[in-house]
């Protein structure tokens, strides 16, 4: 089959779809990608990785009715002359135009996954009501045009048959998957390093929890001075929630936090790192956070929907409530003083990941949903 990825960033497909891509061509599928423009390098790497790219302009962080329009025409367009079999969206743009731009194309199979709600549903503002009631009505369209719809954990299910997103019929076609899998040959345990090293890994959003880890890593620098800590991302992002960059900057100032810039390969930052820290108030399954547990990493994260599924507290890390810089930094400095605690809970991350988010169980069951191999609706 000719299996069609649909998704937001070029230089986020073989980082977060790279195992799935193996897994489909050793199954003896040509795999393509349809994303934004990417540099020359990313283009490099999905040449080598065999994955024919094509590149449609995508205005991600806004609703543009025209904008929106061409780049479905231009989906729709590429599908029709790659004729493509099966199309995986996975990114909310892509997600809700694209699928609908398959089905006109006349794709056969033609899957959603969910990776998480996003803006719109953190939050209750007359602005987030605004974007969620627009992103539900979009859902409605693009899930009629699924055949399957994968989500990652059951939080997002439940408030999407809450808001209506499903539709008439729709709510069938679920089945819940163990987030997007991490290749847990890829990344495997390495020793942690001694002294307390936090590192987050996360675009520049409010939703996913860097103002409140700023200010709590300046108060845990305070009062455990041989704490390092850091922050790995782009200092710019289009979304809504996005921190602007002046204040981003004052932040990382007051904070003493190490910036990161963006990279494709994380292994090197998670390595150098003896604890890991993601205060989202929502994700879909963080797949970085999945990473770090398969590294061996305990984790510290809000306890809120995909991130409570994932860390059980004071078992692989330690849960805090969302928004509670408070509660942030007793959890810090209790993993920054303990050496064993550290050790312990990193263990138990890599076993939770082991048992439950293992990739290649994960691809099997996005490939039955895109092969239709084996596929029963209402599975969740």
């Amino acid at each position: 089959m000719r299996l069609v990825l649909l998704g937001r960033d070029a230089n986020r497909v073989l980082a977060f779809r790279g195992s799935l891509i193996t897994a489909a061509q050793a199954a003896g599928h040509e795999v393509f990608a349809i994303t934004g423009p990417g540099d020359a390098n990313t283009q490099a790497a999905l040449r080598a990785a065999d994955v024919a790219w094509h590149a449609v302009p995508l205005d991600g962080g806004s609703i543009h009715p025209l904008r929106d329009l061409a780049y479905r025409r231009e989906v729709e367009r590429l599908l029709r002359r790659i004729k493509a079999d099966a199309v995986l969206a996975y990114n909310p743009k892509p997600l809700a135009h694209g699928t609908v731009a398959a089905r006109r194309a006349g794709v056969a199979r033609v899957v959603a996954m969910v990776t998480g709600l996003g803006h719109g549903f953190v939050g209750g503002g007359w602005r987030e009501r605004l974007v969620r009631a627009a992103k539900v009505w979009l859902y409605q369209r693009a899930f009629k045009a699924c055949d399957a719809l994968l989500l990652q954990n059951p939080s997002d299910v439940a408030d999407l048959d809450r808001a209506g997103a499903f539709g008439p019929g729709n709510r069938s076609k679920v089945r819940l998957i163990a987030g997007s899998g991490v290749d847990v040959e890829r990344f495997r345990p390495v020793p942690l390093p001694a002294g307390p090293h936090f590192l987050m890994i996360a675009r520049p959003l409010r939703e996913k929890g860097l103002p409140e880890y700023l200010h709590a890593a300046r108060q845990v620098r305070r009062l455990l001075p041989q704490a390092d800590c850091a922050w790995l991302g782009p200092r710019h992002d289009a979304n809504p929630s996005a921190i602007p960059e002046r204040e981003l900057r004052t932040l990382l100032a007051q904070s003493g936090v190490r910036h990161l810039p963006e990279c494709v390969d994380v292994r090197p930052a998670i390595g150098s790192c003896s604890v890991f820290v993601l205060p989202s108030h929502r994700e879909g399954t963080s797949k970085v956070m999945l990473e770090a547990m398969a590294m061996g990493r305990p984790v510290i994260t809000a306890d809120a929907p995909g991130c409570r599924d994932v860390v059980m507290d004071q078992v692989q890390g330690r849960t805090v409530p969302v928004r509670s810089v408070d509660a942030l930094v007793d959890a810090m400095l209790q993993l920054g003083h303990t050496a064993s605690l550290r050790d312990r809970m990193g263990a138990a991350a890599r076993k939770r990941v082991l048992e439950r988010h293992d990739a290649r169980h994960v691809n099997t069951a996005i490939l039955e949903a895109l092969t239709g191999a084996g596929c029963r609706t209402g599975r969740t």
